[in-house]
Order: C-alpha cells, then structure tokens, then sequence
C-alpha cells in the first residue's frame, strides 16, 4: 500500500468547501500513487466543539448526514474517478439526535468501513454522542487496517485488542488538542516539542514499538494564523502527523502547523520509501 496523510484545516460550517478541498488534495495524492489517502477528524464537517461560541447543536444537526449520503456518495463517485481510497471524518446522522463522530473509507466500491468514535471528549459531549465498543478492521490494498479515532487511543486495551485482531496499520486520525492548563510552551515550536514528548509518543510511537504495528497518525491544522490568536481558546491543534513503523521507527512525519501530505510506500512494512511536500 502506498499511503498519503493529509493535513489540512476544515471548516465548521463550509462543509462544501471541506468536501471540494478534500478532492483537490485526493488528486494530487493520487498522481503521487497513493492508494489510500487518509484526513484528519472532522475533516468533512469541521470541528464542532463547546469552547466555539458560534457552534451550536442544531446547525450540526442541519450539517450531519446519514452514512451513506450526498457527500458520500460524492465521494464514491470521485473515489472512482481518481482510483484512489478516501479516509474522512464525518458527522454520522442516526437515529438519536446527536450525531456520531465517524470515520468513513470510501473507494469506487462504495462504502467500505465505517469506524464511530467511541468516547467523545468533554469539548465533543455537547454535539456528539459516543459509539459504543464495536470496532472491526478492514482490508483495503492487501493491508489489514484499523481506525481509532484521537483520543480513543489514550486507552492501551483499544491497541491491543487492535493488535489480537491482527491489524498491519492502525490509522489514527486527530483533531489533537494542547491544552492551555498543560503550559507546554509560549510558541507553535514549544507546541511541537511537547507533542512529540507527549501525545504522538503515547499515541502513536508506544503502540507501534510494543505491539509490532505501523501507526499512521494524521492531524489537522490548527486554524490560527498567529499563535496569539484567540487567546480564549483553551486549545491548540498541532497540524502534527508522523508515521511510525512495527518497532516503532519514524517512517514519516511533516514538520507541525502546516498543511501537507505525507507519502509512505508501506508494502514492505520494514523498509518504506517515503516521500513528502508541505502545500502552504
């Protein structure tokens, strides 16, 4: 499989600008000859969380779809056209009135995987309900994948229960929130420095050197354009994404705070060609 990590900043509430964004970067991905490309949480929708004051549950509950749906479907359609399979978060409409927080692959097949997130964070609970504990892997390009979504991955059982499913690659896509109580620095390099030390090392780098899987951690962007914007945010988001392979080696990772796509030739596992270019 030769996998792409799309770091990129959505939008709450232009969710077709997300969606037309999503397929500009699907086909640069595939002109690179990526099989799968893979985006952040939130990506189709946007964040939706309790500390923006200008989000507010019923224009989520406007903003969500059934799985499949319009944008869905969309994207099957050009899943087939670029020959290329697309990783997305999404808001899942079902029958209950909040949405869930989802992970959807799609290829020119139709839908192929859908993974809910399944404990919604404090800043998520007011739109968000959680997903249970049913999680399954998929096959998608001779690989056996699995999808826990952010902060699902703070709990080492959901890794290895990974592991005793017999995944290859665990995908890991994040909207990763710094926190301002945790006082990790005064500058997006500080931010870096601590989430290397931190979240990605927990996350990512202990499953893979411990459990003997690659991990693919994917990160949005942040959506400030100087570090002291909003400074009544209590979150900063990294736009950090690493890959790490079985013995937890760095195969990949883009320097923080950018968009870019990150390239991975995992057919062998043990020794990839990596490749990458940063798109601001």
């Amino acid at each position: 499989m030769r996998l792409g990590l799309q770091t990129f900043c959505a939008r709450r509430g232009q969710k077709q600008a997300n969606v037309d964004r999503i397929l500009g970067f699907a086909e640069t991905a595939r002109n690179e000859g990526c099989d799968l490309i893979a985006f952040p949480e939130f990506s189709v929708n946007g964040p939706w969380v309790s500390y923006d004051p200008d989000a507010h549950l019923a224009d989520l509950l406007t903003d969500a779809e059934p799985i499949p749906g319009p944008t869905t479907d969309l994207l099957q359609q050009e899943a087939g056209r670029l020959n290329i399979a697309l990783g997305v978060g999404i808001a899942e409409q079902g029958l209950a009135q909040k949405p869930f927080n989802a992970y959807v692959i799609i290829d020119n097949t139709g839908i192929r995987h859908v993974q809910r997130k399944l404990q919604p964070t404090d800043s998520e609970m007011a739109f968000y309900r959680g997903g249970g504990d049913q999680i399954s892997p998929l096959e998608l390009a001779g690989t056996r994948i699995g999808i826990t979504i952010c902060a699902d991955n703070e709990n080492p059982q959901l890794h290895q229960r990974w592991h005793t499913l017999g995944i290859e690659l665990l995908l890991e896509p994040h909207y990763d929130c710094i926190k301002r109580f945790q006082k990790a620095g005064h500058s997006w390099d500080d931010l870096l420095k601590f989430n290397r030390h931190d979240t990605l090392h927990r996350r990512a780098y202990k499953p893979a050197q411990k459990l003997g899987f690659t991990t693919a951690y994917v990160d949005a962007k942040d959506p400030r354009k100087s570090f002291e914007d909003h400074p009544e945010w209590p979150h900063f988001v990294t736009g950090k994404s690493a890959c790490f392979g079985p013995d937890g080696t760095l195969l990949a990772e883009n320097t923080g705070n950018e968009e870019s796509l990150l390239i991975v030739d995992l057919q062998s596992f043990l020794n990839p060609t990596i490749s990458g270019n940063s798109q601001e």
